[in-house]
């Protein structure tokens, strides 16, 4: 292991210490720094790829550079605000807010979640399934190609897809020298989303113990749970938008002209670069704030609109430039993928039903309560209710213009593509019920606006986008928000004693999904403990390791450096091809160079010019998909020459094909 991979971690630190000596609040200190940590990672990730500089030493120099710089700007602050803060900084996290018994324990519980989910992320190698297809394999490319030039390529999501999660993946694989870090971008965004909505319960005027429970409901999500300590975005984007959430309800609280525009534009570029949904949950914080500052700005709104959208676009042109040259469209989704998300058809009927069909994912609470013993899980009655419901509507409830794939009302799910969060989604309802029939909480003007902006992108989203079975994973942001508003109501609430039982629950009934990961388990017989690696690599299709491993041991005998990857048609955008487990197993002993073979889509433009036209592969691996009944071709020709199959799994699922000999091609 490279230690050289904490410096970004220490320049981090720096960032906070800096902040807190002139915000005097560590809470707020972590989210401006980190606001700031990733702007400027945009940045260098972005310059780099100009010069084809993403190296391990331009990458250093410049995180040291960096780093140094805080170093200096430390050292200039005034002896008296600067102390010993390098020292005593961690206790200054303690100072200011005593915390009685009841929530310190409630503390200790989040903390012991957090740790045991970081554990995991550490242990763990990236296991998802769509970092296998295209997370970690643009991580690779961009490193490979040092830039982050679009490339020939069968996976298009690698290249259209924001990429600021993969960015900050890449610069610790680049300085470590491996995926060893590349859990822990998701993980300092759950850590980040927890302090963060602690702290907006804090400016919607909650307690010691309101912000406490903010940290305990959102520590508790299972989805956020399984997906911090992965290489998915969703946390990712979450962590972003929380940050928004938070400047912009300063904003509008703000009765002068003291406006954090820099932090509001970073935090929604930041938000959009890292997953497309944050177009759709940033919309209605972004539209309350500029209803609020237009009532006081009045014709001066353009000011603060500008400087908001020209910090935005700066930290997303270049991908949207990448993608117009390619996909002749800033967002660069290809028709047939946009097919595949986009609602079709839009009449109220269809919009209730998608409404309905969304909540409906967290409905599990028997399971989930692990009550079904003494219960009935009532997932059954409520797929009967919904079915009645959609033919009153007269709405098909799997109706292809509405769903991607089949419809079906899930139960509890360990997998962080699929799991739903019960008892959140009950405590939502009972808190949002409290909040309407308590007069002085629904009068509160911030608190309901602030609750109005989550439920209206949650609206906009269901408006906009199909319901497919990996649904509830977009669906984390907006349990994350929220987090701050049912902190919040909870601490409000007048029985004290059944208020900390539920905590307690929450924390407790937590567990099952903190210990067994369907993908990364700590609790059953074959554990991340205990399995090699590799073995984990492939535990979310065990079927592939074998043939995967066979096919990189023949490769490597054949000592060949360059390595050309033909995976499926090329006719969709799909993401049913493993590539980069083929990284792992052949980067051993050399590094073997990687590249998509005559790609049957757009981006094959891209092997027509530097440097993916001088690439000539001495072997070609070639993946079908038996699901789809597609069949393996005896030859491959390129410009390069004609490549013949040499090998193949017993099931003909992977073949790799070498150069044919020109003494052996007829002659005319």
């Amino acid at each position: 292991m490279n230690i050289l991979v904490f410096i970004p971690l220490i320049s981090l630190v720096l960032l906070v210490i800096l902040f807190e000596n002139r915000n005097h609040c560590w809470r707020s200190s972590i989210l401006s720094a980190t606001v700031v940590w990733g702007v400027f990672l945009t940045v260098i990730t972005e310059f780099l790829s100009l010069f084809r500089l993403l190296k391990f030493f331009p990458v250093l120099g410049v995180w040291v550079l960096f780093t140094v710089g805080l170093v200096i700007l430390y050292f200039q602050l005034p002896s008296s605000s600067k102390g010993t803060a390098l020292l005593k900084y961690p206790g200054k996290i303690l100072k200011g807010n005593k915390i009685s018994l009841y929530p310190g324990l409630l503390v200790s519980g989040v903390v012991f979640i957090v740790a045991t989910v970081g554990l995991i992320a550490l242990i763990a190698p990236p296991n998802t399934w769509d970092s296998m297809t295209y997370h970690m394999s643009r991580v690779v490319h961009w490193i490979q190609n040092h830039s982050l030039a679009h490339y020939p390529t069968y996976n298009l999501p690698q290249l259209f897809h924001p990429p600021f999660a993969e960015f900050a993946i890449m610069h610790l694989q680049i300085l470590s020298g491996g995926d060893r870090f590349a859990n822990f971008v998701q993980w300092f965004a759950m850590i980040g989303s927890i302090i963060g909505v602690s702290l907006i319960a804090k400016e919607l005027k909650a307690d010691v113990r309101g912000q406490v429970f903010a940290a305990v409901v959102c520590a508790t999500i299972p989805m956020g749970i399984l997906q911090g300590s992965s290489t998915q975005n969703d946390y990712a984007v979450a962590f972003w938008l929380v940050c928004l959430a938070y400047y912009v309800l300063l904003a509008v609280k703000a009765k002068n002209n003291q406006i954090p525009l820099f932090f509001i534009g970073a935090s929604l570029g930041l938000a959009t670069l890292t997953k497309s949904s944050a177009y759709v949950f940033a919309f209605p914080f972004m539209l309350w704030f500029g209803l609020i500052k237009l009532k006081h700005l009045r014709l001066k709104i353009w000011k603060p609109i500008l400087v908001i959208t020209a910090i935005f676009i700066f930290l997303n042109v270049n991908h949207y430039l990448r993608n117009f040259d390619l996909f002749s469209s800033l967002l660069g989704t290809p028709k047939n993928f946009a097919r595949e998300y986009k609602i079709e058809v839009f009449t109220i009927p269809t919009f209730l039903s998608n409404v309905i069909r969304n909540l409906s994912l967290h409905i599990d609470i028997v399971r989930h309560l692990g009550l079904q013993e003494f219960i009935t899980p009532f997932t059954g009655i409520v797929a009967k209710i919904l079915g009645i419901i959609h033919t009153i509507m007269g709405v098909d409830i799997s109706d292809p213009r509405i769903t991607s794939g089949s419809y079906t009302v899930p139960g509890v799910s360990f997998d962080e593509n699929t799991a739903g969060n019960p008892l959140h989604f009950f405590t939502i309802l009972i808190t949002i019920t409290y909040c309407l029939i308590q007069k002085k909480l629904r009068n509160d003007k911030y608190l309901v606006s602030y609750l109005v902006a989550i439920i209206a992108g949650f609206l906009i989203f269901c408006l906009l986008l199909k319901i497919q079975p990996y649904q509830s994973r977009h669906h984390l942001t907006i349990f994350v928000l929220v987090s701050a508003f049912v902190g919040l109501v909870l601490s409000r609430m007048k029985n004290y004693t059944i208020i900390n039982i539920v905590l307690a629950i929450f924390i407790f009934t937590s567990l099952p999904w903190v210990f067994n990961n369907k993908f990364r388990p700590i609790n059953t017989e074959a554990n991340i403990f205990n399995l090699s690696r590799i073995e984990q690599y492939f535990i979310n299709r065990t079927q592939l390791q074998q043939p995967y491993v066979e096919t990189a041991n023949f490769v490597l005998s054949k000592e060949c450096s360059n390595v050309g990857l033909s995976l499926g048609t090329g006719e969709t955008v799909g993401n049913r091809y493993w590539e980069y487990p083929l990284w792992v197993l052949l980067q051993k002993n050399k590094v073997i160079k990687l590249e998509h073979i005559n790609p049957q889509n757009i981006s094959n433009v891209k092997s027509k010019i530097y440097p993916h036209k001088n690439f000539v592969p001495c072997v070609i691996i070639s993946v079908k998909d038996k699901n789809l009944n597609q069949k393996q071709n005896r030859e491959i020709v390129l410009p390069s020459g004609t490549y013949v199959e040499e090998w193949s799994t017993a099931s003909e699922y992977i073949s790799v094909f070498s150069k044919k000999n020109k003494s052996s091609i007829p002659q005319n």
